[in-house]
């Protein structure tokens, strides 16, 4: 049985769904940026007119990846978690 450490790399898959006010501005590279993660992005589809989502898989210690799921939300963009079965809010 391994013990995962916060300062290991961990991947989490998200679902990050973004209000029409913010599809024209890139949190998604600002979180990148400002956090060090690594994003794998899986799907998307995101129209100026109504909004998106964004499937990825997200890397980074457990404190880089709290803080780009805070960072989003503090913009309004819903984060959901992609479990096995169903998606769930974060």
């Amino acid at each position: 049985m391994s013990i995962t450490s916060p300062d290991s790399p961990q991947k989490v898959r998200l679902n990050l769904t973004f209000p029409v006010e913010r599809v024209d501005q890139p949190l998604l590279a600002q979180a990148i940026r400002n956090f060090g993660v690594i994003a794998d992005i899986r799907r998307a589809q995101v129209e100026p007119q109504t909004g998106g989502y964004i499937m990825l898989e997200l890397t980074g210690t457990e404190k880089q990846i709290d803080e780009s799921i805070a960072f989003w939300k503090a913009f309004g963009v819903g984060v959901g978690f992609i479990g096995a079965e169903e998606v769930q809010a974060y």
